[in-house]
């Protein structure tokens, strides 16, 4: 049975059809600096010559005012890139964390960057190689992933990513690599306690129809949010905009919890997982993910360097039955600090009641060693394929990115490594657009098949992993992105 670097399973009820591509040359060691680990864009050239000269695209002038919903990785990437690569200036991220929650840098648990995010991520940001050089010195760099079977046997599985590509796996505390984005804007850019209401939008009065105010549940406009020629779509999973874009709607006239999950697909478990301050061990190999499963596959267990003196964990339970119904993990957990506590009580249960082994023991120790409030869990949930919809609205006012354009199983743990390519690929788009309605138009094109596919690989990937079946490995051709 397999499990990703992230720590995650999702049952599948059926298998998508996969979209198969032709071979792709895979970038060599050779194209890529050593001193940068990542190649240079054209990124840092416009920036100097064109920026300097005034001449921003057309694209670009109209995209100034854009407000982003959504401050995780996928809002700040954008955020950054537009500054950065398009030279839209006027930018406002919506966040619905308070201020306290949004600079907490142990927020959420790790994120998986590959060469193909690493790239990405580079390409936005204002100094080059430093912001990437931060992300591997605060991570931990992959080497290989041990699958820890019965009886204490043990099987390594090297990763050649570096020795492919020039550049490394690494797991970064997913705070932190907020926090990294964060920095590249201006402060007063993020505002907190914001858009958790927005429900749609609709022309704002008195303008020329260039512009939307954003709106709620019973329609008013919502009061301090300014109208903009542009929003984006980064609010995750359940993401308000997805079912306004899908729906050719501007307005969600049903509660926009319910309306925003009718095409998020539940993949059976519950993920708990946090980063803690303590080291796995010397008995395990140095960066090396590992992981082990309960012989029904009810509970997976994953454990990972996360950067110095590190560990990431994360705990995959499955559904259980109880005549005739599903009953997850948390059900009937209490919320808030009461939830968190409960949570890791019957976590730790669960694992206790497991067959004994040094590595769950291990897992128990690194869990007992994290505080509740730290904990994070979530359910398995993806979107539903993306299947011939663009990425931006019929009328050109909402434009997707990262987990509310595809949310995809994590078996391949690229989602943090698609937002980044989003954010860089729309950044592009705008920057080189004779105008908004077509830059949206030309980033829905470079990312749909992309994105297709790698939902479809997730999918088949965790549903074999579900039955132990072996599956082709696109891991080559994830990492092969370039910016277009």
């Amino acid at each position: 049975m397999y499990i990703n670097r992230l720590g995650h399973i999702e049952k599948q009820s059926d298998t998508t059809p996969i979209m198969r591509l032709p071979p792709l040359r895979l970038a060599t060691a050779a194209f890529i600096s050593r001193k940068s680990a990542v190649p240079h864009s054209s990124r840092s050239l416009f920036s100097t010559t064109a920026f300097a000269l005034n001449m921003k695209s057309n694209a670009a002038t109209q995209a100034e005012g854009t407000v982003i919903v959504g401050g995780g990785i996928a809002g700040l990437a954008v955020a950054t890139a537009l500054r950065n690569v398009a030279g839209v200036s006027n930018v406002k991220v919506l966040e619905a964390s308070t201020k306290a929650e949004f600079k907490n840098k142990d927020a959420g648990a790790a994120a998986q960057l590959g060469p193909n995010g690493l790239r990405a991520l580079k390409f936005i940001s204002s100094d080059d190689d430093g912001v990437v050089q931060k992300v591997l010195d605060m991570g931990g760099i992959l080497e290989g992933n041990v699958m820890m079977m019965p009886g204490g046997q043990t099987m390594a599985i090297p990763d050649t990513t570096q020795v492919d590509t020039g550049m490394p796996q690494v797991l970064v505390r997913w705070g932190r690599l907020r926090s990294i984005l964060a920095d590249q804007l201006p402060e007063d850019i993020v505002i907190t306690d914001a858009g958790e209401d927005i429900a749609g939008y609709q022309l704002s009065d008195g303008d020329d129809n260039s512009h939307v105010s954003m709106i709620d549940a019973s329609g008013h406009p919502i009061a301090d949010l300014s109208s903009t020629p542009l929003i984006i779509g980064a609010d995750g999973v359940r993401s308000t905009f997805r079912a306004l874009v899908r729906n050719d709607a501007t307005h969600l006239t049903t509660d926009s919890n319910d309306a925003s999950g009718e095409d998020v697909k539940y993949g059976g478990r519950i993920n708990i997982k946090a980063v803690v301050n303590k080291s796995l061990g010397e008995e395990y190999k140095s960066g090396h993910t590992h992981a082990a499963f309960a012989p029904d596959g009810s509970v997976a267990v994953f454990a990972g360097p996360a950067g110095h003196d590190a560990t990431y964990w994360a705990i995959s339970v499955a559904d259980s039955v109880n005549e005739g119904d599903s009953v997850t993990f948390i059900d009937g957990l209490p919320t808030g600090v009461e939830g968190k506590m409960a949570l890791k009580e019957k976590l730790l249960a669960k694992l206790n009641s497991l067959d004994s082994d040094p590595y769950i023991t291990t897992v128990i120790d690194l869990i007992n060693e994290t505080s509740a409030e730290k904990i994070f869990c979530q359910k398995s949930e993806e979107a539903k394929e993306l299947g011939a919809h663009p990425l931006h609205s019929a009328d050109g006012r909402v434009v997707l990115a990262g987990d509310a354009a595809h949310a995809m199983s994590a078996s391949y743990g690229q989602a943090a490594n698609f937002a980044l390519e989003d954010a860089a690929t729309l950044a592009a788009c705008i920057r080189d657009g004779d105008d908004l309605d077509g830059a949206l138009k030309d980033y829905s094109k470079k990312r749909l098949d992309r994105c297709i596919e790698m939902q479809a690989r997730s999918a088949e990937r965790a549903a074999k992993a579900m039955k132990g079946e072996q599956v082709e490995d696109v891991s080559k051709w994830i990492f092969q992105w370039e910016i277009a």
